[in-house]
């Protein structure tokens, strides 16, 4: 293929702007090697098309998330230790 291509699912068209290196849309013939399984999921000539979502937190962001979290136990501490105190109270 000396048309750009470097297999040949992909279309003869021109990439998309901001698509990474040596991505490029999928071409009509392309299209065989998709299938669906019973269950919606995707797959590439018979393999699964595995898809992850993943979640990273910068630094400052889990530091964050750990000052918010330390706060809601203390919270919850001190909520109980009110609570406590005022159903020794009605006792008296």
């Amino acid at each position: 293929m000396d048309d750009g291509r470097r297999h040949p699912a992909q279309s003869t068209g021109e990439p998309h702007a901001g698509w990474p290196a040596g991505v490029r849309p999928i071409s009509l013939d392309g299209l065989e090697h998709l299938g669906v399984g019973d269950d919606g999921s995707l797959y590439w000539e018979g393999k699964p098309v595995e898809v992850r979502k993943s979640l990273t937190l910068t630094t400052a962001q889990k530091v964050g998330a750990i000052a918010v979290a330390a706060s809601a136990i203390v919270g919850a501490l001190a909520a109980a230790v009110s609570a406590y105190a005022d159903f020794l109270s009605i006792g008296r």
